[in-house]
Parts: structure tokens; C-alpha cells; sequence
């Protein structure tokens, strides 16, 4: 994933990121058969997508922790 799609995927929203999540899995499940049956002629797209789905799950992890912090941030600033 090159910088601009990273910023991109920051700027997403939850609901989005989970259907990115979904997506890449499926595309993960499509390289896997066609790598058993040796179709796949680039072995390392399968962990480059690894690498994108672990950078998208980061991302979304990180938004549901900040989105779960923040009503307890507002009774602070009371």
C-alpha cells in the first residue's frame, strides 16, 4: 500500500474499513486458490495483501478505541 492509500484509509470511516477488511479477504481467499492451483504467478502478492489487511485492521482498531474513548473523555472535561 504506497503512502497516498494509507492517507486514504485514515480518512475513512468505520463502516467503510470493515467492507475494505471484507474485501481484502475475499481477494486473500482468491490468491490462496489460485496459488494451490498453481495459477498464481506472483508469490508475493499474497503478502502484500497480508500487509494491507494488518495496516486496514490497525486502522480500524484504532478508531474503535478512540471512538469508545471519547464519551469518557467528555464526562473529564466536565
Amino acid at each position: 500500500m504506497k503512502k497516498n492509500d494509507f492517507v486514504q484509509i485514515k480518512s475513512l470511516d468505520i463502516k467503510e474499513l470493515i467492507g475494505k477488511t471484507k474485501a481484502l479477504k475475499k481477494e486473500m481467499a482468491d490468491l490462496f486458490l489460485d496459488k494451490n492451483m498453481k495459477k498464481l504467478k506472483d508469490l508475493k502478492s499474497i503478502s502484500k495483501k497480508k500487509k494491507d489487511l494488518a495496516q486496514i485492521l490497525t486502522v480500524l482498531k484504532q478508531k474503535e478505541l478512540l471512538k469508545a474513548l471519547e464519551p469518557k473523555m467528555e464526562g473529564i472535561k466536565k
